[in-house]
């Protein structure tokens, strides 16, 4: 590769071809960080691309280590709130449960007998006060044990649908291992990546048309929140919108994408390059013109 700017005199000819060289390479180079001209010519006529995602989604995990026992659903499966999903053998954290709070009333038997006592002098105070803080210990390890054998039952938070199961029953898990993935099907978002000089007219409560790709189908959306923070390389922010029909169409789930339509008279709203630069040629000729 030839670094300096001086071509060898030995190679005639060689200037125009290695010139059309580089020129191709810079070219291919920079491909990969300006838009095309497809994407800057339907962004200029107010189109960009569009995802539509749950916005309730999360990856259950088991709280507890232990045997599978029951699993309800499988992927794919609705789901509502409430309902039971995942279910361990708890025989173990029953038995338990079960062994605490027969401390917990042995305990208690043994505060009402020294308050009795003391209550005829037999006793002292002290040894009431210990008996009472016993009793207090077995109700925490009551409450302990009940915690965990809540833990053995995996309930759906929202109502949804299951996006992957990742244990089988009867496979013991660790504390801490996914379980299953799920998220909201009647509850969508829709997030566009727009170019960052977009900002200056697109505020919360603009209205767009989105073209589904998978169903074909129009639906109205909203701008929601436009983004924090602008991409350097890219010159674009990414804006939260919903959809404004009456509920979630049928056939729509997340992972669809499509194209937002914005009106073009919020578009052609933002001055353009040629306009900006004529302003400052005019403001140019105003300061050297001679009073």
């Amino acid at each position: 590769m030839i670094c300096s700017g001086v071509w060898p005199a030995a190679w005639p000819g060689a200037r125009p071809g290695i010139a059309a060289g580089a020129a191709l390479l810079i070219a291919l180079l920079g491909g990969g960080l300006a838009p095309t001209p497809a994407v800057a010519q339907d962004a200029s006529q107010g189109q960009v691309r569009a995802l539509i995602e749950a916005r309730r989604h999360a990856v259950l995990s088991s709280e507890i280590p232990g045997r599978i026992a029951r699993m309800s659903v499988d992927a794919g499966q609705s789901f509502k709130a409430g309902e039971l999903l995942v279910g361990f053998d708890c025989s173990s954290y029953q038995a338990e449960l079960d062994g605490a709070r027969a401390q917990l009333n042995a305990a208690e038997v043994t505060a009402r007998v020294n308050r009795r006592l003391n209550s005829l002098r037999s006793i002292g105070e002290a040894e009431v006060q210990l008996a009472e803080a016993k009793a207090q210990v077995a109700r925490a390890d009551v409450r302990k044990a009940e915690v965990q054998a809540r833990r053995c039952d995996i309930k759906a938070p929202f109502d949804g649908r299951v996006v992957e199961r990742r244990i089988q029953e009867h496979e013991s898990v660790a504390a801490g291992a996914p379980l299953l993935e799920i998220l909201s099907d009647r509850d969508l978002k829709v997030e566009l990546i727009v170019p960052s000089s977009w900002l200056v007219w697109l505020k919360p409560g603009q209205r767009f048309d989105l073209r589904v790709d998978e169903t074909g189908a129009t639906l109205p959306g909203e701008v929601v929140l436009p983004g924090a923070k602008v991409d350097p390389a890219s010159q674009s922010v990414k804006v939260t919108a919903k959809l404004t029909g009456e509920g979630v169409p049928s056939g729509m789930i997340a992972g669809m994408s499509g194209t937002a339509i914005f009106p073009e008279p919020a578009v052609s709203s933002l001055p353009t390059g040629s306009q900006g630069a004529g302003n400052q040629g005019s403001a140019s000729k105003a300061g050297t013109a001679k009073p």
